[in-house]
């Protein structure tokens, strides 16, 4: 039995996808070259779907789905005989007086059983089946791009707040320089200073190679050689809503992967009554004419021919229709109880995130605007040692990067609510006006 319910419904994201993809026509050798660099996200969908061999790859199966249509529908050719008799021996007259006798005979299937339509019928739930799939592995898909691009934004912000540091680390050892020179700082404190400043840089070309290989992960999700995007816009949440049970309720209603189950338990039913109507076997009508030649004679011949169905009935296609109608029952159930304990999970791991990221901003970032200008002042007047100033660029630094740390996992903790709840695709189109208008939106 279902766990949950709700009734079939067309996909009309999947439809106009596939519009868009055969309007745009296949991509060229050089798609990839003309890929904007850097990317909005709404550009980056247009890629996925305009550009993206991967997606060709999907939407190419539903073909062969649709193909299994044409051939469920398609009447079994007739079949045509021809015969020749030769008289070599005995009585003239066993073949009407001559002595050639030729038949000509034409058999043809009826399908009286209604195999046909049930083969017709199986074939439609079978595209149906396919396309809630596609759509299944598109929401996959874009979840997987938008977290790529999270972390692309993410990556850039960090490699901007190790940049503004590796400068300010440059123009604190010119003020050293300059303090060592007077005799007002100690060659400790030239070499402190130098050692930070070359620790940030190692830091900064670190975070510029995790930056090339999200890029580069970017274009092997997508299929895109050559190609080597760059984020355009803000790392900022989302403000999704982390409540389990309305999540849960979306996901009835709109859950790809539910859909796919229950269109995959429907194409099993459809392909049971498919195996059941196939156990009839079929009927054969035939019509002929046999003539002789020296002298011309002629007769008509009628008949119907059909398999005894005494041995095989179908059951070997019955039992496997009626295993791959439990099998499907019992992934639709498991799909159900997956999303379910997804959708909990998502969700608790939301709150906590988007809990720890607005304590630090209450606790740690209201504080940090000063930390750097009173480290530097104390250092300028003698009040503070080179530690002390250090320590005051070096905390700045780490909970800057911590805050962008804070955005990016509460940004995937959203992402996993709207996928596992079934409105990633539909809240792609608000997403940067909800992200806008969120309350308690760090930037």
């Amino acid at each position: 039995m279902k766990m949950w319910f709700f009734p079939e419904r067309r996909l009309p994201v999947l439809s106009c996808l596939l519009l868009l993809y055969v309007l745009a026509g296949p991509a060229p050798a050089s798609s990839a070259e003309s890929a904007p660099v850097p990317v909005t996200l709404g550009e980056l969908l247009d890629i996925v779907r305009e550009k993206s061999p991967r997606f060709a790859v999907i939407l190419q199966r539903i073909e062969a789905a649709r193909a299994e249509v044409v051939a469920a529908g398609v009447l079994p050719n007739p079949t045509v005989s021809y015969g020749r008799y030769d008289l070599v021996g005995g009585s003239r007259n066993t073949m009407f007086e001559g002595n050639v006798q030729e038949q000509v005979t034409m058999e043809m299937p009826l399908l009286i059983a209604g195999q046909r339509g049930a083969r017709i019928e199986a074939a439609e739930k079978g595209v149906s089946a396919a396309e809630a799939d596609i759509e299944a592995e598109y929401a996959a898909l874009v979840h997987e791009t938008r977290r790529l691009f999270v972390k692309l934004l993410a990556g850039q912000e960090r490699v901007a707040v190790l940049e503004e540091t590796a400068r300010e680390m440059n123009r604190l050892t010119a003020i050293v320089g300059g303090r060592k020179e007077a005799g007002n700082a100690s060659a400790y404190d030239a070499l402190r200073i130098g050692v930070e400043a070359s620790g940030i840089a190692t830091r900064l070309e670190t975070a510029r190679s995790d930056l090339a290989e999200s890029s580069g992960d970017l274009a092997v999700l997508l299929g895109l050689p050559n190609w080597k995007p760059a984020a355009a816009g803000k790392l900022t949440v989302l403000g999704v809503p982390a409540d389990a049970q309305k999540l849960l309720a979306e996901a009835i209603r709109a859950n790809p992967d539910l859909i796919a189950a229950e269109r995959s338990e429907t194409a099993a039913e459809a392909g049971l009554e498919k195996a059941r109507r196939e156990r009839w076997p079929d009927v054969s009508v035939q019509v002929g004419t046999v003539y002789t030649d020296s002298p011309y004679s002629n007769t008509t011949f009628a008949g119907v021919s059909v398999e005894v169905p005494i041995f095989d009935r179908n059951q070997g296609g019955m039992a496997r229709a009626e295993a791959a109608k439990l099998a499907a029952r019992l992934e639709y159930d498991y799909t159900a109880s997956r999303t379910r304990v997804a959708i909990e999970r998502a969700a608790g791991l939301l709150v906590r995130r988007r809990e720890t990221r607005l304590k630090f901003e209450k606790e740690v970032l209201s504080k940090l605007s000063g930390l750097k200008s009173m480290g530097e002042a104390a250092y300028r007047f003698g009040k503070g040692t080179i530690l002390e100033l250090l320590d005051s660029y070096r905390s700045r630094t780490e909970m800057r990067l911590t805050e962008v740390d804070l955005i990016q996992t509460e940004t995937e903790a959203e992402l996993e609510a709207l996928r596992t709840s079934g409105q990633l695709l539909n809240y792609l189109d608000t997403a940067d006006e909800t992200s806008a208008a969120a309350p308690g939106n760090g930037g």
